[in-house]
């Protein structure tokens, strides 16, 4: 039953594994950014000798941050919103405009996923000029987003369901 499995520990015990590791992904892709860019600041400034390929890995992990942390956003159901049309909404009419932006977050990480894997399958055989990763890889990043916004955003619209006013489920 799905109200059981939503609230169930195996669930639960899941998906803060798997937030613990969207954390330590996107603290250690942003500490390798900077420094990757500190390391480019120095050499190119004090020793006149920067690297060709620390500007391209930084592209490629700010991709790839940029993606994690939009299924971040979806998962703790923090984006921008119209808060002074959607607080004068009585609880059905949050609840429905709720159920409409989850259901436009899935149809857009639907085709995240759809052309992520296209994007995937047409770089997979370019490789990128300084550092020689393939472009698939940087393309993976809407692919693994977009799989992580679905997700994160349909198991949302199951609690929005599931859940009543009280907090309580509504089974």
């Amino acid at each position: 039953m799905i109200p059981r499995l939503l609230r169930g520990h195996f669930l639960d015990n899941f998906f803060k594994k798997v937030d613990k590791i969207l954390n330590a992904s996107v603290v250690a892709i942003l500490a390798v950014m900077l420094s990757l860019t500190v390391l480019q600041v120095i050499l190119r400034y004090v020793f006149n000798n920067p690297t060709i390929w620390s500007e391209e890995l930084t592209l490629f992990l700010l991709v790839w941050f940029g993606f994690i942390v939009m299924a971040m956003g979806v998962r703790a159901d923090s984006h921008i919103a119209l808060e002074y049309f959607y607080d004068r909404q009585g609880r059905r009419g949050q609840i429905i405009l709720d159920a409409f932006r989850h259901s436009i977050i899935i149809a857009l990480s639907l085709l995240m996923i759809f052309y992520g894997v296209q994007m995937i399958k047409l770089g997979w055989a370019n490789k990128m000029p300084a550092t020689q990763i393939r472009r698939g890889y940087l393309y993976a990043s809407s692919l693994i987003g977009g799989i992580l916004m679905a997700t994160f955003s349909i198991l949302n619209l199951l609690k929005l369901f599931l859940v009543n006013e009280e907090g309580k489920d509504a089974d």
